[in-house]
C-alpha cells in the first residue's frame, strides 16, 4: 500500500496494558517516561528545531551588542584627474617677481570683488577677463611663454598694444597683450620660460602704465589665469 497517499496511523497505547504495567518509583517512572516521549517520531525534529532557535537568538544577541557596523563606504574607483600637458608658469622672465594690480573679473564674486576687476574706459566699465601683472618697480619686463605652444596670432593695436597668442595643448590659449616689444611671429613654436617680448603700456589700461596683459582661453571660454599658475 503507499503509505504517501495512506499514511500510517499512529499507533495507540492500549490503557489496559498501561493499567496493567507496576507502578513504577520515581527513577523508574522518568526513565519510562522518556522511553515513552523519545518513542515518538516528532520528538527529534522538535528538539532540533527547539536548539536551532536558541542558537539563533543568542547569535542575535551578541550582534546587537557588538560593534555596529561601519557607515564608511568601501572607496570606490579613482577619479580620473584632469591635468594639462604641462603646468603654467608666470610668463616673467627669472628674477622678476610678478605683482597682479588687477585681477580676473568674478562672476559670483561680492560687489567689492567684482568693482576691482572693472576697466573704466571712454566712460563705460568692462569686466576685466585676465591679469594685470607689473614688476614690483614698476619698470619694463621681459615677457615669456607661460606653456609651450605654438604662436597664431601677432597683431598690434592702438588700444591693446602689440599682442600675442599661443595656442597651446588641451585647448588652451594664451594672451599676451600691451606688449612694448614683440620677439616672436605667427608660426613659430616656443617653449615654455622662452621670450616672446616685453611689457609696455595701452589706451585701454592707460592707468595701469607699463604692465602685462595676460588671459588664458579653454575651449574658447576666458578661464582665471590664477587658477593655472603657481602661487606667487
Amino acid at each position: 500500500m503507499d503509505e504517501t497517499k495512506h499514511p500510517k496511523q499512529p499507533e495507540t497505547e492500549n490503557p489496559h496494558e498501561a493499567l496493567q504495567e507496576p507502578a513504577p518509583d520515581a527513577a523508574g517512572a522518568r526513565k519510562w517516561l522518556n522511553r515513552r516521549l523519545f518513542s515518538k517520531r516528532w520528538v527529534y525534529p522538535a528538539v532540533y528545531l527547539g536548539a536551532a532557535a536558541v542558537i539563533i537568538g543568542l547569535m542575535y544577541i551578541k550582534t546587537q551588542m557588538g560593534t555596529p557596523p561601519s557607515t564608511e563606504q568601501a572607496p570606490g574607483p579613482a577619479q580620473p584627474t584632469v591635468t594639462t600637458a604641462e603646468e603654467f608658469i608666470w610668463p616673467v622672465a627669472p628674477g622678476v617677481t610678478p605683482v597682479v594690480s588687477m585681477g580676473f573679473f568674478p562672476v559670483n564674486g561680492n560687489a567689492q570683488q567684482q568693482a576691482h576687476a572693472l576697466v573704466l574706459y571712454d566712460h563705460g566699465w568692462y569686466p576685466h577677463e585676465g591679469l594685470d601683472i607689473k614688476s614690483q618697480d614698476g619698470a619694463a619686463f621681459t615677457v615669456v611663454a607661460a606653456a609651450d605652444g605654438k604662436v597664431t596670432r601677432v597683431e598690434g593695436d592702438k588700444l591693446y598694444g602689440q599682442t600675442v597668442e599661443v595656442t597651446s595643448a588641451d585647448g588652451y590659449v594664451e594672451r599676451y597683450q600691451s606688449l612694448g616689444k614683440v620677439n616672436v611671429k605667427a608660426g613659430d613654436t616656443v617653449a615654455q620660460g622662452q621670450p616672446i617680448g616685453t611689457s609696455g603700456s595701452n589706451r585701454f589700461e592707460a592707468a595701469q602704465g607699463n604692465h602685462l596683459y595676460f588671459a588664458v582661453l579653454k575651449d574658447g571660454e576666458p578661464v582665471d589665469p590664477s587658477t593655472l599658475l603657481p602661487k606667487p
